[in-house]
């Protein structure tokens, strides 16, 4: 049975007794293990579902009660219920407003002279399993919609960052170079005078470079396609801890591997998160990064001794830095698991399959 193991809790609202008991036969015939409640009208069902303490699989509702009938009563039960299928067990044998009340939210709709224990069964296991899935796809929208909102933020913030970069930094060289250029072509000086110019102008032209340089690297670091995947890590963890004066380590020991551009960008982008949210908000001194093959697959572990992160906060799946590294590592099919103690600090491990593999390892420290 579908049911094994599991242990269902059904609040049957009927106000014949008759009717309640076959239907407490038909269940008892084919689930396992079963915790039935009977409500006999409309008022005793809604003190039941209004316990917020008391959650049912199914609610199976009779559509003629004492107190209340029909779509009233569907609309009623329905909006108490939120998230529990509702069945409607039903002697009137009228397809339109069968129709209808699937419209209203019910998840079945069976007649009770044509009810038997196998298709009371599927019903309520069909109909829980459905509510699972649309709960489920719910919570995967929410979450899409906050990533792609989240993204559109990044993208703006990163925009901006770099709008001020050119404006500020290559801005500014570009106005010297021009000031210097003028001054060239006015001035009647000597001639070690104008070299003196022009060797500015050439310094200004190489601090513009350089400014140019870094801010396509922070773009996509060139690293990455010239000198692979491990060199781009360790290219990122130097300039972590020349920017944090934290102490950083990186051990890598594993195996040249084949990974397309694709996992390779996807997995420098979750250390890039990883080791930015701890200068943001570990308050650690000291971060260590261990990449290592084991058995088929690809760990790296990013560790700090900072302050942790609450419990609240790895399980809530829309935090902003955790919520980009776990949709990054479902894309590339990739696991990410965060480990955290508070005033002892975070261990990230990503693990992502790998298969072609050539021997390679290092070990490096930016400390010194």
């Amino acid at each position: 049975m579908l049911t094994e193991g599991k242990k269902y809790k059904i609040l049957v609202i009927e106000d014949n007794t008759g009717d309640f008991v076959l239907v407490e036969e038909f269940l008892l015939e084919q689930f396992e293990e079963i915790n039935l409640l009977h409500a006999k009208n409309y008022k005793e069902a809604f003190k039941i579902l209004s316990d917020k303490n008391t959650q049912f699989d199914v609610v199976l509702l009779d559509l003629s009660l004492p107190d209340k009938t029909g779509g009233s009563l569907i609309n009623a039960i329905v909006t108490i219920c939120v998230d529990t299928p509702v069945i409607v067990l039903t002697g009137y044998d009228d397809f339109a407003f069968g129709v209808k009340s699937l419209s209203l939210g019910i998840s079945d709709y069976l007649l009770k002279e044509e009810l038997t224990p196998l298709t009371l069964y599927k019903s309520i296991v069909y109909s829980s399993e459905r509510k699972k899935i649309v709960a489920e796809l719910a919570t995967s929208e929410k979450r899409a919609r906050s990533f792609a909102k989240q993204l559109n933020n990044v993208l703006e913030e990163e925009r901006s960052r770099i709008a001020r970069e050119i404006h500020d930094e290559l801005g500014q060289q570009f106005s010297g170079l021009k000031m210097s250029l003028s001054s060239l072509k006015k001035l009647n000086v000597s001639e070690s005078a104008r070299e003196e110019i022009i060797d500015n102008m050439i310094n200004e032209v190489n601090i513009s470079i350089q400014s140019l340089r870094q801010i396509a690297n922070e773009l996509r670091p060139v690293i990455i396609d010239k000198l692979g995947l491990f060199a781009a890590i360790e290219w990122l963890v130097s300039g972590f801890e020349k920017k944090t004066g934290m102490m950083c380590e990186i051990y890598i020991n594993v195996q040249q591997i084949s990974l397309d551009k694709t996992q390779e960008i996807n997995i420098f982008r979750i250390c890039q998160e990883a080791i930015t949210n701890i200068a943001r908000h570990a308050e650690a001194t000291k971060v260590n990064i261990e990449i290592d093959e084991i058995g088929n697959q690809l760990i790296i572990k990013i560790t700090d001794n900072g302050k942790g992160i609450n419990t609240d906060g790895i399980k809530n799946s829309l935090s902003m830095g955790l919520l980009n590294m776990n949709e990054r590592a479902n894309f590339i099919g990739a696991k990410l698991n965060i480990i955290s103690v508070t005033n002892i600090g975070t261990t990230i491990e990503l693990s992502v399959d790998i298969n072609e593999k050539k021997n390679t390892n290092s070990r490096r420290s930016f400390s010194n």
